[in-house]
């Protein structure tokens, strides 16, 4: 590597930490529900040795029915041990394995083409990735497993040259995907398969090849023992096609019974669950390529994308079509190969949930997305365009880059934090803060929605004691959709509040969303507003004598 390739390579190092460590603990404004989750599950296993049900260092966790793989869990563990139960704690996994990933991809992307100015192309383009950008600044499990995906392939392709006994940490790197994020128990199986066949003629069957084997196979058949029977089966059966019960209703047995007679086999062979998943998936797959996901809004949940922004810039449109007509149509070699093949099995997993496409789910894509983008831009700017207008073409291309970049930092820094808040935690941590005053903290306190687990921002910003929550929590029974949301801990209640009997308790807060409020009981009560940075009010308290 030459000084000037090292100079820049630092360069862009630098910029993706600062762009990822930038205060971080306040940008998102507040933890989502799930990093109040791996947060409170840390803190609880730091002082007790066991998760919020009681069980002792397991290797799949129930949470809200969801079932958490272990991985980044543990990895929080020590952060809340120096830093505290705090979102920067939760984070800072997330922050570290997403900005190594950067640096790892100008190493894959050089080992792959052998091209310096490529592998910087698509270091830069992972680095100011919205979509990489925004999931390495919270807790990502998917963030994780992108950085082992990565440095697993690295040591791979570097075994099969040199230091053959690299295959061994390479499979143990791609057998933890497994225990870090649930999506990679489809993609990671379909990508190293691929990765053996495209380089079958180069993998020697050698001693360190068996042990490499018989560790992956180990290390996944342990987290499928955890998991495939019980935990894996509950959480699709939450999150596939099939969740909402609903759906077999609507799109296989009303349609079926729109036929004269539904009895017939051709009202059975055409509306049936078979056809019904294909043509789900089906579009589920090619919605997750589609311009209205990549470029305009991103995913719809709220945790994984900011509103009105898509995963990626728009003037990179232009560059991921040519890069894909470039590496089909002209580039040859098995390196191709894998990069199309890591490309087009992303979306696999993402392809049979409900609510595809699914921006965390889909970001397995990472770092052949931003490589396509490079190869077509590369492609164009060296290849396609005539020598005088070469310089001109890179000048605009330039301009467009910096300003949808800016445009994009002035969204996620300035605006984003303020104009949603209500989706993060702000609202409940002051709400939890609230509760805690000295004044309140030994009054019984009832709080709305426990469909939105309420409780977890309690545990997590209260810091609650995990023996006491332990000893006092009681559950719904799991939804149909499997998901288990906490009735009551301790002095907290979690239900639809009666507005008529219940300001009649004693000594009681009810706390409820603003809008939820009767005008009545606003006017007749003591009240407080927790009130956002935007200044509209989330929660409307109302305490009783």
């Amino acid at each position: 590597m030459s000084r000037k390739v090292f100079l820049v390579f630092l360069a862009i190092f630098f910029l993706a930490a600062f762009l990822r460590f930038y205060n971080v603990a306040n940008i998102p404004p507040g933890v989502n529900r799930d990093e109040a989750s791996i947060g409170y599950t840390a803190y609880s296993l730091l002082h007790t040795g066991k998760d919020e049900y009681g069980r002792f260092l397991p290797l799949s966790f129930q949470s809200f029915g969801d079932w958490k793989l272990p991985f980044y869990i543990y990895s929080v563990v020590p952060m809340v041990g120096v830093f505290g139960l705090e979102a920067f704690s939760v984070r800072l996994p997330s922050v570290i394995f997403g900005v190594s990933s950067v640096a790892l991809t100008f190493i894959l992307i050089r080992a792959l083409f052998k091209n310096d100015l490529l592998a910087l192309l698509t270091m830069f383009f992972v680095a100011i990735s919205p979509w990489h950008l925004h999931l390495s600044r919270v807790e990502s499990e998917s963030n994780t497993a992108v950085f082992f995906i990565i440095l697993a392939t690295i040591l791979f392709l570097t075994s099969l040259k040199k230091n053959q006994w690299l295959i061994i940490p390479s499979a143990f790197f791609f057998a933890l995907t497994y225990f870090t994020y649930a999506g990679n128990h489809i993609f990671t199986t379909l990508f190293v398969l691929g990765l053996v066949f495209i380089y079958r003629n180069e993998i020697k069957i050698k001693r360190n090849t068996i042990i490499a084997v018989a560790i992956f196979l180990g290390m996944t058949g342990l987290i499928f023992y955890h998991t495939l029977f019980g935990a894996n089966i509950t959480k699709l059966s939450g999150i596939s096609i099939f969740g909402d019960p609903s759906t077999i209703h609507a799109k296989i047995e009303i349609p079926r019974n729109e036929h004269n007679n539904p009895s017939y086999v051709f009202a059975k062979l055409i509306h049936n669950r078979i056809t019904f998943s294909l043509e789900r998936i089906g579009q589920n797959y090619i919605n997750s390529y589609s311009p209205d996901f990549l470029f305009i809004k991103g995913g719809d949940n709220k945790a994984h994308n900011i509103s009105n922004f898509g995963n990626m810039y728009l003037i990179e449109a232009l560059f991921l079509f040519l890069g894909l007509v470039y590496l089909i149509a002209v580039k040859k070699g098995k390196e191709k190969k894998l990069i199309l093949w890591w490309f087009f099995i992303a979306a696999i997993a993402a392809s049979i949930t409900k609510d595809a496409p699914h921006t965390n789910r889909m970001f397995a894509i990472f770092p052949a997305l931003p490589f396509v983008v490079a190869s077509g831009l590369s492609w164009v700017t060296g290849d396609l365009l005539n020598k005088n207008f070469r310089k001109i073409a890179v000048l605009i291309i330039c301009i467009f880059f910096i300003l949808n970049f800016s445009i994009y930092i002035d969204r996620y820094y300035i605006h984003f934090p303020r104009d949603e808040e209500e989706n993060w935690g702000t609202g409940y941590k002051k709400l939890a803060a609230y509760l805690s005053e000295s004044s309140n903290a030994s009054k019984k306190a009832i709080i709305s929605r426990p469909n939105y687990s309420p409780y977890i921002y309690i545990l997590f910003y209260g810091k609650f004691d995990p023996v006491l929550y332990q000893r006092t929590a009681v559950r719904y029974p799991p939804t149909q959709d499997q998901f288990v949301h906490v009735k009551a801990f301790d002095r907290f209640e979690f239900r639809d509040i009666d507005w008529g009997k219940d300001t009649l308790s004693k000594n009681t807060i009810l706390a409820d969303w603003t809008s939820q409020v009767p005008q009545s009981i606003k006017a007749s009560s003591s009240k407080h507003e927790i009130v956002l940075s935007n200044g509209e009010s989330m929660f409307t308290v109302i305490e009783t004598k």
